[in-house]
């Protein structure tokens, strides 16, 4: 008998689990990399322009131009990139699909053993084993798909539409972009780089920790993961661009 805690206890675990599995399985999970890569870039890479034209002491206005144009630049090419490599891809995949089913047509009883060689390295054996390879292919969508899912090892959770990658790339390069250069727009020169530091360093974090949403990797982890990169993209930008000065000046 199933006490009262019991009772309530077990389906709302079962919940969860569902839950974070749906989560884990999202759709918007297909075009996670491109979002957080793209903010991740925008971000850092200005910020880094940024504090490299600092470091070498340009003026507000050389910075801003710089940074806008960088924004744009980056925005256009990173997104423009991100749509002929995923069409690339989507275009690759469908070709091996089409391969696999002339395959299908022109040799079954091959790719027939091609399903029990699958099978059998899943653990099955002997008449088992000749029961599933038969129900399996009985039906060609169903044989087909074995074929795509295990053979070849895709599936629809791996195809990506290549507009909605480039617009998301897109945005989220601008996005990440405009987080540093909105510092040189409102702040006072004199304190607009440290607030971009500070403001670029706390979105990198909340942006890693917020990917475990989706991960499951511990949050901690992964928002300082993101933090150390872009700190050391900055400091490193910073410094090249304070010694490319000083080298400058001497030469001139």
């Amino acid at each position: 008998m199933v006490r009262g805690m019991d009772f309530f206890r077990i389906p709302w675990h079962s919940e969860q689990n569902h839950d974070k599995h749906e989560k884990l399985h999202a759709p918007v999970g297909k075009f996670l990399r491109h979002a957080i890569f793209g903010m991740n870039d925008g971000l850092v890479s200005t910020l880094a322009l940024m504090a490299g034209l600092v470091g070498a002491a340009m003026g507000k206005e050389v910075i801003l131009i710089a940074g806008f144009a960088e924004m744009m630049a980056g925005a256009i090419s990173m997104s423009l990139g991100t749509y002929i490599s995923t069409k690339s891809q989507l275009e690759f995949y469908g070709e091996e699909i089409e391969k696999e089913k002339k395959d299908l047509e022109c040799s079954p009883q091959m790719e027939k053993e091609h399903v029990r060689e699958i099978y059998r390295r899943k653990g099955f054996v002997g008449k088992e084993l000749d029961n599933v390879v038969k129900r399996l292919t009985s039906n060609k969508k169903r044989w087909l798909n074995i074929l795509v899912n295990e053979e070849l090892g895709l599936n629809n959770s791996k195809m990506e539409n290549a507009v909605i990658a480039g617009i998301v790339m897109f945005f989220a390069f601008i996005f990440g972009a405009f987080v540093p250069l909105s510092s040189f727009v409102f702040v006072p020169m004199d304190f607009a780089l440290k607030t971009a530091i500070a403001s670029s360093l706390l979105l990198l974090f909340f942006v890693g920790a917020g990917k475990t949403h989706f991960t499951g990797r511990s949050w901690i982890k992964s928002g300082f993961e993101m933090v150390l990169v872009g700190a050391l993209a900055t400091g490193v930008a910073y410094y090249l661009g304070e010694f490319a000065s000083k080298y400058v000046s001497v030469l001139i």
